[in-house]
């Protein structure tokens, strides 16, 4: 009979040994990739990860992400950008990261209570970790394609997939502004946005896009969902679904799905609704935009001007009209042209006013270059000037409603609408002060009461605007459950200077506007012109804010 000895154990072998032993054993896309270029993997291995069918009406295609499989590897990521020649830095798809309060906020004692207090969904007392892998969500209502001015997106009505075209883009970044998951990317080198078209050229040959090939673990494939479906979770359904609500059922974390209606499922056997993103607590700055600074500052200024000298009209009061509507067209020209710096491709500026029908951006431009025709004529027949007054405020209501319609809440209504309309009215008598003081000691006519009257209701207004700009701040700083608490915290944190800069120059500003307002040493220009630079230059700032500081929820990011 033989007998076998048993297996002697190798005393040799160490652990770095069994380091490199480990090192040498290929990765999951290691072998995927090996796998693929033997040709043991061919297409109709990818048929499982299609429908089976094309969509019917009220139908389209639409990425499902299974989070459970996902493994954060971004060979999805890798094999976006390479199959569509993307820039260095440019990207349509990304990786990002769920995690449960109790990985990010262990040391609280209040987080470990909130994750026993998941509303409608199981008790989850254990760590959890999700990685995400986004794209465009080709939505049902896209917000970048209500946006735009120039009818650069179109929705196929056969797929629901949402594409850009880029020869009719002009550059104007508002559909990155209206995107609430951050899709549309701007290319400075061409001067136009780019996004995700689902491999549309692909699906349409039967093959899957890039991303859903590329996945080792096939957490991606391509389903079909019924857009009434998604209008009914998601806008018409259960009030849970706010922003502010006890659950997101899109995806923990995540924009207000009520704003695009996104057609992407995430799938999982375990999903908690108390996730939190890995950067969710990260302050972040966003574009400042500095053409559009300027723009909104100076067509403000300019509407607040034709109002003044419309107002003094209206009393009977002829002097000083001529120059009061002078310099607010020259603000409005060079409002206009500065925004014109703000495009890609300002050649094909001309074609802003196609999306009149659903663009709050083509409305504000259409009702601009009115505003700016009705304010030359005005110069010659001031019996226009009523009418190029209203179209500027309709002008600045237009403007006010580009950045509500986004649904970010720094730019809700009351945010927006009293800061662009404050500083309409600001603008308009603290340059309506300087204007009549300066147009009097030049041509001798007395113009001391309109320039004290006009300096005293910029010295109302500004004060007022000062203390109400201040107590939202303040307490939605200190206010956790503040719709803007977040954009407070940048405000406090990255944008340090700006409030005791501001600050410094409102009293500054108010004390030369005081001076102005009593005529102190028989001045009253000099002193109304510095209170005008420090208040434009306060205004500068409060606009740069408004945009720098405008920062939202969006997709889940942080390291994968």
């Amino acid at each position: 009979m033989m007998t076998v000895d048993p297996p002697v154990k190798d005393e040799t072998r160490t652990l770095v040994d069994a380091l490199l032993a480990e090192q040498r054993d290929l990765t999951a896309v290691e072998r995927f990739s090996q796998w693929h270029d033997t040709g043991q993997k061919s297409s109709a291995s990818y048929r499982h990860l299609l429908p089976l069918t094309t969509p019917k009406s009220g139908e389209q295609y639409a990425f499902e992400v299974n989070l459970d499989q996902c493994s954060g590897c971004k060979a999805c990521v890798t094999a976006c950008h390479s199959l569509n020649g993307l820039e260095e830095t440019e990207t349509w798809r990304s990786v990002g990261l769920l995690i449960s309060p109790m990985e990010k906020h262990a040391e609280h004692p209040s987080s470990i209570a909130e994750l026993r207090r998941v509303d409608g969904t199981r008790n989850t007392k254990h760590a959890v970790q999700h990685h995400v892998t986004t794209a465009c969500h080709h939505c049902a209502d896209p917000a970048c394609l209500n946006g735009c001015p120039v009818l650069a997106y179109d929705k196929d009505p056969q797929t629901g997939i949402v594409r850009h075209l880029d020869d009719q883009c002009i550059g104007c970044q508002y559909c990155v502004m209206k995107c609430p998951y951050e899709v549309p990317k701007y290319s400075s080198r061409l001067g136009i946005v780019r996004k995700c078209d689902m491999c549309s050229q692909r699906l349409a040959v039967g093959e899957a896009p890039a991303c859903v090939q590329a996945c080792p673990s096939e957490a991606i494939r391509i389903t079909l969902v019924e857009q009434s479906e998604v209008q009914n979770k998601f806008r018409d359904g259960s009030t849970r679904n706010t922003e502010h609500g006890t659950r997101n059922t899109f995806l923990p974390d995540s924009p207000n799905p009520r704003l695009t209606l996104p057609t992407t499922r995430y799938i999982s056997k375990q999903t908690p609704a108390n996730l939190i993103a890995a950067d969710h607590d990260a302050l972040r700055l966003d574009q400042p935009h500095w053409p559009l600074v300027v723009m909104l500052v100076l067509t403000q200024s300019a509407a607040g001007l034709f109002l003044a000298v419309s107002l003094l009209n209206s009393t009977g009061f002829k002097n000083g009209q001529v120059q009061l509507s002078a310099v607010g067209f020259g603000f409005l020209v060079i409002g206009l042209t500065a925004s014109v710096l703000h495009l890609g491709q300002p050649l094909k500026a001309w074609r802003s006013f196609l999306g009149w029908r659903k663009s709050w951006l083509s409305r504000e431009i259409i009702l601009f270059n009115l505003f700016a025709f009705a304010a030359f004529v005005s110069l010659l027949k001031p019996s226009w000037l009523p009418l190029a007054a209203a179209i500027g405020f309709l002008g600045v209501f237009a403007s006010a409603m580009i950045y509500v319609d986004t649904g970010r809440p720094f730019w809700l209504p009351r945010f927006a609408f009293g800061n662009f309309f404050g500083t309409t009215l600001l603008l308009g008598a603290t340059f309506a002060a300087v204007t009549l003081g300066w147009t009097g000691k030049r041509t001798g006519a007395n113009l001391a009461a309109q320039t004290q009257f006009a300096a005293l209701i910029a010295t109302i207004i500004r004060t007022a605007l000062f203390i109400w700009r201040r107590l939202e701040l303040r307490i939605a700083d200190r206010n956790p459950q503040s719709p803007i608490h977040f954009n407070a915290l940048v405000i406090r944190e990255l944008l340090t200077w700006t409030t005791p800069t501001r600050t410094g120059l409102f009293v500054v500003s108010t004390l030369f506007g005081v001076m102005a307002i009593f005529n102190f040493a028989a001045a009253a220009p000099w002193w109304a012109s510095i209170a005008a630079l420090t208040t434009f230059s306060s205004e500068i700032i409060g606009r740069y804010i408004f945009f720098a500081a405008s920062a939202s929820k969006r997709m889940p990011g942080g390291v994968a």
